[in-house]
């Protein structure tokens, strides 16, 4: 009998231990009889399986092995986000353009003509066709136009900065709607930087930052004023120029 005890304590301490693990093997939670219904109806899945219903929340005992054990990692819960919160956004923008176009055009007019009667008053002022003593008149010409244009167009732009954001609205499906400006002045430049978009909370990263190609619908728009803004600003006359294009 003394041998059999310490049996028996090890089998219902083993049993205890595996029946408070909510993960564990030995204890399958029930199924669910509407899902047993649908598979049913839908024929066996491959292998002659069920699949088993998802379960949203962690059970009390398996929070409880979380807190001690030093291998369970707990599950991360989603962060709400409220409006007035920052979210900082990394902005990393870079476009490269090429263009090439080539254009012929050639034109080219040949006209003859002779003139074979005409008409002419006569001495007692009727009209009447003209005999057209010295030949007969004519005309002749031509025009040759040939026009060649080659153009060739690179651009390539490149934007990185940081910026505070500001959640201005939460949707219904827990999309976030930003809204940031930053205002800079280096002696007499100024540089006024505005951005806006909307962005999924789940991309927003643990460090409270997300990137500007997550962010849909974006709207960057950076304005500078100062001397070299004014330095570099096409006046009047080439403005002229271009938009009448004399060349």
């Amino acid at each position: 009998m003394s041998r059999m005890t310490p049996f028996v304590l090890g089998v219902c301490l083993l049993a205890s231990q595996a029946a408070s693990q909510s993960s564990s093997l030995w204890r399958v939670p029930p199924a669910d009889h509407r899902l047993q219904a649908e598979t049913s109806a839908q024929g066996p899945a491959p292998g002659g399986f069920v699949a088993a219903p998802l379960r949203e929340d962690v059970s009390p005992a398996t929070r409880s092995i979380e807190a001690v054990s030093l291998i369970a990692i707990p599950r991360t819960q989603p962060r709400k986000f409220r409006p007035h919160d920052l979210v900082t956004i990394i902005v990393k923008q870079k476009k490269s353009y090429e263009s090439e176009a080539k254009m012929d055009t050639e034109r080219k007019w040949d006209i003859n003509g002779k003139l074979s009667e005409w008409f002419r008053f006569h001495e007692d002022h009727k009209l009447g066709t003209d005999s057209l003593r010295f030949g007969q008149p004519g005309f002749k010409f031509k025009f040759n136009n040939k026009y060649e244009n080659d153009g060739e167009n690179g651009r390539e732009d490149k934007f990185e900065t940081r910026i505070q954001a500001t959640v201005v609205d939460v949707k219904p499906n827990g999309n976030l709607v930003l809204e940031a400006h930053q205002q800079e002045t280096h002696d007499d430049e100024i540089i006024d930087l505005t951005l806006t978009g909307v962005c999924r909370s789940e991309d927003v990263t643990p460090a409270n930052t997300i990137l500007s190609t997550q962010v849909a619908e974006m709207v960057l728009v950076e304005k500078n004023s100062g001397a070299m803004r004014d330095a570099t600003q096409r006046g009047w006359i080439p403005r002229l120029l271009d938009w009448a294009k004399p060349f």
